[in-house]
């Protein structure tokens, strides 16, 4: 379970990296940047969340379950591809924004999963409040995509 924690918060370091990246584009009006410089702090933020819970990922509610690894790999898989994407194209402001809205869709699903799979309460509702946090994000980029385009 641990090997499992450890690759959500990789992907969660990757999302904010990416999301900095993003907001380098010259494409992209000031407004749209800070946006995307607030959700890369929001992952940062998560990640720091999933470190802490590892700090206490002891005993049998956390070594019961073994975990199918392979759909969090491809996750991160695609994620860090994402991230070389962005870091070797200059994002216009569609691109940036369905980006973060496919990414954060995704995140979603994974922290829904997570939160149904975890028996420690604590883990199910630090999943639960990390996929609210991602349809908070869904939305912001949905609110920017109605305003910016």
């Amino acid at each position: 379970m641990k090997k499992h924690l450890l690759l959500c918060v990789e992907i969660e370091e990757t999302a904010a990296r990416i999301y900095r990246q993003l907001s380098n584009s010259k494409h992209l009006r000031g407004e749209l940047k800070v946006v995307l410089q607030n959700l890369a702090d929001d992952e940062d933020d998560h990640a720091s969340q999933l470190r802490f819970a590892l700090r206490f990922a002891t005993g049998p509610a956390f070594t019961e379950k073994s975990f199918d690894l392979a759909p969090i790999k491809a996750l991160l898989d695609r994620a860090k591809a994402l991230l070389d994407k962005t870091q070797q194209l200059d994002f216009d402001t569609r691109q940036a924004i369905d980006t973060g809205i496919e990414l954060e869709q995704d995140f979603c699903q994974v922290h829904i999963d997570n939160s149904l799979e975890f028996k420690d309460q604590s883990l199910k509702r630090m999943f639960a409040a990390l996929a609210q946090d991602d349809r908070v994000h869904s939305q912001k980029l949905q609110d920017a995509k109605d305003r910016f385009l």
